[in-house]
């Protein structure tokens, strides 16, 4: 079977290395310089839970979380020695409740609750583990280690460092041989043609579109323009979309630039806030605080590129002056400002949603509705949901394809 995928982030990368691993060659499209080199890299690296998700009272989204993230670690090991894989992964997530948040703490301590409970059923029934470990406490709130937190939490909820992950898949997608990797292509359309299918590319170094295939089977793996190239191929997709541009920053030396004590791994919730991880086998740390980082927002993206910032050094501060009113932690680095150890690193996040998450009632605070779907013979659209899911949607899709029925998908 000959196979293009549109999108070199993690889902289009492992769906690569699966089919190619079946013996299928395999054409791997993706607009950027290298592979894994924006949303996949440019995350907390979280692999969730569905804590996060206490809005969502229907309990789906806690439920798909938890699912995804027992197939985590064991389709990336596919790939990763277990060695390496266990190294990048971080300290566990201690989840704050700031006086300001959306929800009480009894409806978050509930929830909490029911995640654990449903995490131990899985654990139990399936004989999984979540990134390697099994049998999960009850979570209840602690006194909060500062009079701007209403309740701490300490969960299980762990995560690995995306960078890294990304460097390992990478090296195995350039080394399969029967994965040829077409880098700073964009793919214009897809279009059939005597029951197979055809591209149209517009290459970087070149002023004219080309066109390659044909290919038995394409999937649409692309992040930000997944649905611009569905509605471009004759597959338009009606639902209500939002768009966003978030970014964080990555502090390497982290150790160093704290001075003493290193913040716990931490989210603040429900609402406008942020997150805080530190991966000690890089000595790197990540921060996000939505009021500074999530800079742009639209109903309909026009371009995927990241939108201007006039002024990295202002944004980089503001994070962590931002995360110092939940985490006086970090007001270490306010003081000793190691700007030239920091950098920001950002990408789209695209959800159905109308509103952003500010709105308690916003579908962003449900996010369950994702997966592979056919939308015509052999041509295949996966919408990855979060990056806890990729792993899963690439192991669906290809099952899917392999078996040749349908997948059910969003």
């Amino acid at each position: 079977m000959s196979v293009s995928i549109i999108g070199g982030g993690l889902t289009g990368c492992l769906i690569a290395l699966e089919l190619a691993e079946a013996g299928h060659k395999v054409v791997l499209f993706d607009r950027a310089s290298e592979l894994m080199a924006r949303a996949s890299f440019a995350n907390e690296g979280k692999i969730h839970l569905g804590f996060v998700y206490a809005a969502d009272t229907s309990f789906q989204t806690a439920r798909r979380m938890i699912d995804d993230a027992l197939r985590f670690r064991p389709l990336l090991e596919r790939w990763i020695p277990s060695r390496v894989f266990e190294a990048l992964i971080y300290d566990r997530f201690d989840y704050f409740v700031p006086d300001s948040s959306m929800l009480s703490v009894e409806a978050i301590n509930a929830h909490f609750g029911k995640v654990i409970q449903y995490l131990n059923a899985q654990t139990n029934r399936n004989a999984a583990s979540y990134l390697g470990r099994r049998d999960f406490a009850p979570v209840s709130p602690s006194a909060p280690p500062h009079d701007t937190l209403q309740a701490l939490f300490h969960t299980p909820e762990q995560g690995v460092w995306p960078a890294s992950i990304a460097e390992e898949i990478r090296c195995c997608v350039h080394s399969h041989p029967r994965v040829d990797i077409r880098l700073n292509t964009t793919v214009t359309k897809i279009r059939p043609q005597k029951q197979q299918w055809h591209l149209d590319l517009m290459p970087a170094n070149k002023a004219e579109q080309t066109t390659e295939g044909p290919f038995e089977t394409v999937i649409n793996c692309a992040w930000a323009g997944r649905r611009h190239l569905d509605a471009a191929s004759g597959h338009p997709d009606h639902a209500q979309w939002f768009y966003r541009y978030k970014f964080g920053v990555v502090l390497s030396n982290a150790r160093a630039a704290f001075g003493g004590a290193l913040p716990r791994n931490s989210t603040a919730m429900l609402g406008a806030y942020g997150d805080s991880v530190y991966c000690a086998a890089q000595d790197s740390l990540y921060c996000s605080w939505y009021p500074v980082g999530m800079c742009f927002s639209c109903a309909e993206l026009v371009s995927d590129q990241p939108p201007r910032l006039d002024d990295h050094e202002a944004a980089i501060l503001k994070t962590w002056q931002g995360y110092a009113t939940i985490d006086p932690t970090f007001k270490a680095l306010l003081e000793t400002q190691p700007i030239s150890k920091a950098r920001i690193v950002g990408d789209y996040i695209a959800a159905k949603a109308k509103t952003d998450i500010q709105d308690p009632n916003s579908r962003l605070h449900e996010r369950h509705g994702y997966g592979a779907k056919q939308l015509a013979p052999g041509y295949w659209s996966v919408e990855t949901g979060k990056y806890t899911s990729a792993a899963r949607c690439a192991e669906d899709c290809v099952r899917a394809i392999m078996e040749r029925e349908p997948c059910s998908g969003f």
